[in-house]
């Protein structure tokens, strides 16, 4: 949370907790650059807590695009806050150029009923595959089902395209799914827009892919403080009592897996409330362990699509 200095000129300072909820960097390595002399705090809290200004949280969050881009942290922090502006931009424009001037075909493979609709407004070289197709350039997918259809379209997207850029298209998606998915590093594009807006879109999807592939498997969700559950109690007893095709444990084992990391994340939000000194360390914990969490979530939507074993809508 930010604090308000009350001097003259007030600023807001935010500390690392928040810092890494903004800018997607996580403490320990906020803590590393501090120590390597990268970055400096604005201050400290009479705790000894490092204080961050609103300006430089703003450089914080450049730092953490470009070094993504892959520029070294080292050549970046020696670049004031107009200077890491205008080097993102660099970057989007010269990217954004290359594939909207880009003249050869363009293979776009779909998932789901509405993305051909959406997709027939764009210019011919822009082409829609089908979804098994090779050598595609880019998977669109439609994001108006439920959660758990949309988390296993994107789940089995991944694992099929390695390295193809993946656009998630949407009229109306929850709040909540829309923002997980942006952490991940996803590209959105909410529907209906104008057919010049769509294809530029596209073309930033594109562009961006030439520098950063699609995330890995629960790369994403090391960005966030705590990601979002995929399934509540109530799926993971379903599936772990669920009569495997393959004849294996996993789905009772992964289940159990799941289960066990949210006790432990509810066990450290716990802590964070209840011992205020031991704060960071559990909040830390429990952004490591919901980061895990996520990922075993992940392995075992896969699972079930293989497996085709039927999860409950609560």
């Amino acid at each position: 949370m930010a604090e308000q200095n009350t001097s003259d000129n007030p600023k807001a300072y935010f500390e690392v907790s928040a810092v890494s909820k903004i800018t997607g960097l996580s403490p320990n390595t906020l803590r590393t650059w501090e120590r390597r002399e990268f970055i400096r705090s604005e201050s400290r809290s009479e705790s000894g807590r490092r204080r961050y200004s609103q300006v430089q949280v703003e450089m914080l969050a450049l730092m953490k695009k470009l070094t993504d881009l892959g520029d070294s942290i080292s050549a970046l922090s020696k670049l004031n806050l107009q200077d890491l502006r205008s080097r993102l931009l660099e970057y989007q424009a010269k990217n954004t150029e290359a594939a909207s001037t880009g003249n050869g075909e363009i293979l776009i493979s779909t998932v789901g009923d509405n993305i051909e609709h959406w997709l027939s407004s764009l210019p011919s070289r822009f082409r829609v595959v089908r979804s098994d197709s090779e050598n595609v350039d880019m998977v669109a997918i439609d994001l108006s089902v439920s959660d758990i259809e949309c988390r296993r379209r994107v789940t089995l997207a991944r694992h099929g395209n390695p390295g193809i850029p993946i656009v998630l298209i949407y009229d109306y998606a929850p709040k909540n799914l829309i923002k997980g998915f942006s952490n991940e590093g996803f590209f959105l594009i909410r529907v209906p827009c104008s057919p010049e807006l769509f294809e530029h879109y596209i073309c930033a999807a594109l562009a961006r892919s030439s520098h950063q592939s699609a995330p890995e498997l629960g790369e994403a969700q090391s960005r966030n403080r705590y990601a979002d559950r995929v399934f509540t109690d109530k799926q993971l007893t379903t599936i772990a009592s669920s009569n495997s095709n393959i004849k294996c444990e996993c789905p009772h084992h992964i289940s159990a897996l799941v289960a066990s990391l949210v006790s432990f994340e509810n066990y450290c939000n716990r802590c964070e409330d209840e011992s205020p000194l031991d704060a960071e360390i559990h909040a830390h914990l429990g952004k490591e362990i919901a980061s895990a969490r996520s990922i075993v979530e992940q392995a075992l939507l896969y699972l079930c699509e293989r497996d085709n074993l039927k999860i409950p809508n609560t």
